[in-house]
Parts: structure tokens; sequence; C-alpha cells
């Protein structure tokens, strides 16, 4: 099966993480990033997640995943031990949510899956995201580590700085073509240095200059 990749906004969903282990709780950690509305249900968590319970980022129920749990979700994570009573709860679990259109994701379990999650290069509003359709989460991963090494934190204040720069732009109102023009004379200038350097007065200037530039 191949699957359409998609960027989904998460934000105030209700989402259920089912376990509280080392998956569920990268799982737990990349929605509370992203502002979804989580509860875990799990007999035990990681300090992690329980950390996130403090800072009332999470809710947590305390016992073992029961049918109609996923009730009123936007979207279900499923992280739980593997056995053979896993199996039955996960069967189960992806039954239910496909019969209710819940988004259902089962670790390590593409069968049970209505979407896959991606290795991903996050860097604040930049991402990046590696699909290999479920067949080798590991080149996922082996990617994903070597993508680590070449774009840096730097790429999460060099977006915003041009997505900034992009609305002036389209606030003009101008034509599209006028608008790409722009907009790859942007990309193509010396302004991704200047951000990686940290020169925070030059950057000022810079986009000072091209947005005076441009209203002209």
């Amino acid at each position: 099966m191949k699957y359409y990749p998609v960027n989904l906004n998460i934000y105030n969903k209700k989402v259920l993480v089912v376990g509280g282990g080392t998956v569920a709780t990268r799982k737990a950690e990349r929605l509370a990033e992203r502002g979804a509305d989580i509860t875990v249900v799990s007999p035990e968590i990681s300090p992690e997640i329980a950390g996130f319970v403090k800072q009332s980022k999470v809710r947590w129920v305390g016992r073992t995943y029961k049918a109609g749990d996923e009730k009123g979700a936007f979207a279900v994570f499923c992280a739980i031990s593997p056995g053979k009573k896993s199996i039955k709860i996960e069967e189960g679990l992806f039954k239910r949510c496909v019969k209710k259109n819940i988004l259902i994701n089962i670790a390590d379990k593409p069968e049970f899956c209505t979407f896959t999650l991606p290795a991903l290069v996050s860097r604040g509003e930049f991402d990046i995201a590696i699909f290999t359709g479920g067949l080798s989460p590991r080149l996922a991963k082996k990617i994903k580590e070597d993508l680590e090494k070449v774009y840096g934190s730097e790429y999460d204040t060099y977006v915003k700085i041009l997505g900034l720069i992009r609305h002036e732009i389209k606030m003009k109102k101008w034509p599209q073509g006028k608008n790409q023009k722009l907009f790859e004379e942007l990309v193509d200038s010396d302004l991704f240095e200047l951000v990686k350097d940290k020169k925070y007065s030059e950057i000022s200037l810079f986009i000072s200059n091209f947005i005076q530039r441009v209203q002209v």
C-alpha cells in the first residue's frame, strides 16, 4: 500500500495514546509539541509522561485499555508491549477505530494502521519528514540521522524570517508571477548565511531593506 503524505493539524484535537513506555512517550511528546488534547491510557507511564501530566499537557488513565476508550477521539496511537494479549487488544482497537472513522496508528503494525508516521527532523517550524511506506523504518531513521547533521537549529529562525517577509509581500496582492520572483530572490539571497552566523544586526537591516524595496 502506498500512503498519501500529508501534514495534519492536530491542535486541540482529542487524541488517545494507549501505552506508557518508550514508544508511547515519543508519540505523546510530539503530540504535546503540536498542542493536541492528549489522554494516555496505561497501567504505568514513563517519567517523561508523568512530567507531562504534572504540566497538565496530558491526562492519565492508570489502567489497561478498555473498549470504548477511543470514543470521541480524532486519532489513536497504540504502543503496547508485544504478546498474545496485546495482539488481541490491537486488532480490536483497529476494528473499532475504522468503524468509527477514527485515525489509528499501531506501532510496528502497518496492517493495523490507517496512517503511518515518518521519521522526522524537526527544527521548530521547519520539518523534514522521511517516509518508507512502513517497509524500512531503520532506513528512515538512518536518513533522519544524516539530515540532522545538515539541518541545524538555525533553520527554525530562517523559516520564521522567510514567513515574515512572505506575509509582507502577500499583503501587497501583487500578481503571482511577481511574488514568485521575489520569493526566489529571497531564498537565493545571503539571508541564510546571516542567520547561520547569528549576525542579528545585519539580519534586521536585511529584512528592513528588502521590505522597503519591494514596497516601491
